[in-house]
């Protein structure tokens, strides 16, 4: 099974991905089949470790503020303080709809992306992110077995399906040392979707003890979460699905920052 994403205005350079055999891998190259796929994106952009600067990512960040402002400017008081409207981004993205749920997600996606660069010292953490629309293809449900296939591991040339939530997962919350999270945000991976997380930097492995120590973390906040620290369905990271065929053109990536299309075969 293989996955082309197709990048570039007119898709000048293609991705290509042998998927791994596994149940997640199978439904979402079902989902990518010519004929099958004509999907919305929530955003066609999301480039992050491809040369942009610091000031490039806040001058995006600023335009979707500036967006948000415009369309429902109650959000915004005296005191706004841009963490405040990063911590309560689930509660406002979930009741908004059009062109105001684009930019409360692309101001999400925007300042992930710069907390990001400003933890990164190097342009070695390169990534390319994708999700499809809200409505198709209608996301499943995981199976049981399907949680022994999350990894905190991160592969070079992976492909992994991306966090299709809105909210806030365990590696994340155990990176951010997020004791103070609101327990309606915790909402760990359970349901299988398109979205889709390459990703080009080096590798990045985890031994037993991070597990040990993401569990042990979690008891600092087991009165929030849904299932008990140790519970597999906590699905700490995430699923790799597949692995670059070919070694990937890096300038060709950099020039060419557009997601065009996303097949399979």
């Amino acid at each position: 099974m293989l996955i082309d994403i197709h990048i570039g205005d007119n898709a000048e350079y293609t991705l290509t991905y042998e998927l791994f055999d596994n149940r997640v891998a199978n439904k979402i190259w079902q989902w990518w089949k010519p004929g099958a796929n004509n999907y919305d994106f929530v955003s066609r952009t999301q480039f992050y470790g491809w040369g942009e600067t610091e000031e490039d990512i806040q001058a995006k960040l600023d335009e979707s503020i500036e967006h948000i402002k415009r369309l429902k400017p109650d959000l915004f008081v005296d005191d706004f303080d841009l963490n405040r409207l990063h911590e309560t981004f689930p509660d406002h993205v979930h009741g908004a709809t059009g062109e105001l749920r684009h930019w409360l997600s692309m101001f999400n996606y925007h300042l992930h992306h710069l907390e990001g660069a400003q933890r990164t010292v190097s342009n070695s953490h390169k990534v390319i992110l994708f999700a499809t629309d809200f409505g198709e293809p209608q996301p499943e449900p995981l199976e049981l077995s399907d949680y022994e296939l999350f990894s905190a591991d991160k592969r070079q040339d992976y492909l992994y399906m991306n966090y299709p939530h809105v909210g806030k997962h365990i590696q994340e919350l155990y990176a951010d040392n997020d004791v103070d999270v609101p327990a309606e945000h915790i909402v760990p991976t359970h349901i299988v979707k398109s979205d889709l997380k390459a990703y080009f930097g080096p590798d990045k492995l985890k031994d037993s003890s991070y597990y040990k120590r993401v569990k042990r973390w979690c008891g600092q906040i087991a009165h929030k979460l849904p299932y008990p620290p140790d519970d597999i369905r906590l699905a700490i990271g995430y699923i790799p699905i597949g692995k670059l065929t070919h070694k990937p053109d890096f300038d060709m990536i950099s020039q060419n920052q557009y997601l065009h299309s996303v097949e399979s075969r």
